[in-house]
């Protein structure tokens, strides 16, 4: 399963460091163009092969970020809850992804729960754009903290893995 995770300078990589090291210390890292790791998961007596790829928030990426977008299993809009900057930013992936891969799961994922005194946007205006273009599923985490990190990769897990079923079981 290919899961493409987009969105400009949020605590992307941090995230995915969180899924596939979750008791190790965040690195703060930028991504230079794409990084790509693979993580297998066994969940719910079926294993998962992930390959989780991170795209960079760079500007100069934009065009070639496409491609990876492409046929993407499940696409993972990431922003930063203290940047409303960050929002408008996932707003653009988030039209972006719907046109690249019109059948893939888009779950928009707002980051840095952890700093609500910082907090610029707020999660009723998030569902209310999500409800409005009906497109994907909304959650939070902190990649500090690890809060709600692993039950948002389960859940992306499942919802993906239900739409294209190419699970194997136990």
């Amino acid at each position: 399963m290919k899961l493409c995770l987009v969105g400009s300078k949020c605590g992307k990589t941090s995230i995915v460091q969180r899924w596939i090291r979750p008791h190790i210390p965040i690195q703060d890292e930028n991504t230079i163009a794409i990084d790509m790791k693979t993580l297998s998961l066994s969940l719910d007596d079926f294993v998962s092969t992930v390959q989780i790829w991170d795209c960079s928030g760079d500007d100069s990426y934009m065009n070639l970020l496409d491609r990876y977008i492409f046929n993407s299993n499940g696409i993972v809009v990431c922003f930063d809850l203290c940047k409303e900057r960050s929002w408008e930013t996932a707003k653009y992936w988030i039209k972006r992804a719907s046109d690249l891969s019109p059948d893939a799961p888009i779950f928009v994922l707002g980051n840095k729960v952890d700093l609500e005194s910082k907090r610029r946007v707020k999660d009723t205006d998030v569902k209310r754009y999500m409800d409005k273009t009906n497109r994907g599923f909304f959650c939070e985490c902190s990649a500090f903290t690890g809060e709600n990190c692993k039950e948002i990769l389960y859940m992306i897990v499942r919802e993906t893995r239900r739409r294209i079923k190419v699970y194997k079981p136990i």
